[in-house]
């Protein structure tokens, strides 16, 4: 599918936007903005002088690999229907694949595709509670991909220190944004039988993503099509139930969200469960989670067998049928799914 690069609007006009955009609503979202806009978030960032809004470097992986000297930090990863956020520390980042992919696992669990990082920036809010330092990320079309922000505990110094070795040499080059292309849903005809044999045949949940690819489908279309005892639809408020069953259960949890340049993952009990209008949340100190649940349009159980028994997911798509969410037991390879997991996934109800 072709690319196209995408028209800069002037930006002393779009500042002048933003700025009354904020006047008439000051909690409004940059990407809020943004959309409302028909810009993107990092075009609407870059009005905000260089003095606010610092260019990086183009050097993700290293960067990364020194987030651990920072010490506490809330990591933020989302899509257009859910926002996940963890606090805690940096474990060890590793990269593979010649730089293309990146690894984290403890407090701040990451999978990192960085072949669709582009750019990079640190930004200081202020407000009214002071400054707020963040580390942001974006596509080639200016979309979000990851943000780091520094909370009470964080390093300061070695916050300066890291941004000072990543500044980009010329702050404000002129970018052309790309539209990305918009990954569409398989329409041609599905060849159940082989799928359901090489689905039946995976012996590690790692091995469905190549099992689609094989087969040239995208996630949903599959599950509409393995027949029910391996994938079926439940109502729509299935993750709210099953979270507060888990919650109720004291039953752990490994929750996915992500989007095309990384996964973000928390693995714990989940507490504090709230609804506002249009949102559910899960607001526990180290980990929120906030679903808008009107962009939420089909939630599956999905089962996969593998070496260590049948492993059940609750997995929620959205309007597209792209995946925003996908939650799991806690679990580690080599062992089973926890019991307690399977039975708050088998009290959900199917959609009629």
């Amino acid at each position: 599918m072709e690319v196209n690069q995408i028209i800069a609007p002037d930006p002393a006009s779009l500042r002048e936007q933003w700025h009354a955009l904020r006047g008439q609503n000051p909690n409004m979202r940059i990407r809020n903005a943004a959309e409302q806009l028909g810009v993107s978030e990092m075009t609407l960032l870059l009005t905000e002088p260089v003095s606010r809004v610092q260019r990086l470097d183009s050097k993700f992986a290293e960067l990364y690999q020194n987030i651990s000297l920072l010490g506490p930090v809330m990591t933020l990863a989302r899509n257009d229907e859910v926002v996940h956020e963890t606090t805690g520390s940096m474990g060890k980042f590793s990269v593979t694949g010649n730089g293309a992919m990146g690894l984290c696992l403890g407090e701040i669990d990451l999978r990192v595709f960085f072949s669709h990082w582009k750019h990079g920036y640190a930004v200081k809010e202020v407000g009214a509670k002071g400054e707020r330092h963040s580390l942001q990320f974006f596509d080639a079309g200016g979309g979000a991909l990851h943000k780091i922000y520094a909370v009470q505990k964080t390093d300061m110094s070695a916050w300066s220190a890291l941004v000072e070795k990543h500044t980009a040499s010329e702050q404000r080059p002129v970018i052309d944004l790309q539209a990305l292309p918009v990954i569409e849903r398989y329409k041609g005809r599905v060849d159940s039988a082989a799928l359901r044999e090489d689905w039946e045949a995976i012996t590690d949940v790692h091995e469905f993503h190549s099992m689609l690819k094989k087969h040239r489908l995208d996630r949903l279309t599959a599950l509409e099509s393995i027949g029910s005892d391996w994938a079926f639809p439940v109502v729509g408020d299935s993750l709210e139930n099953v979270l507060k069953n888990a919650s109720t259960s004291a039953v752990p949890v490994m929750i996915f969200v992500g989007n095309r340049g990384i996964v973000q993952i928390f693995t714990g009990r989940v507490s504090k469960l709230v609804n506002i209008p249009g949102w559910f949340n899960v607001l526990d100190p180290d980990f929120n989670l906030h679903v808008l649940n009107a962009g939420v349009k089909s939630v599956w159980v999905v089962k996969r067998p593998s070496e260590d028994g049948v492993i059940s997911s609750v997995d929620g798509f959205n309007a597209r049928g792209e995946l925003v969410f996908s939650v799991f037991g806690e679990r580690k390879p080599g062992k089973p799914e926890l019991p307690g997991w399977r039975a708050l996934v088998e009290k959900l109800e199917p959609a009629s």
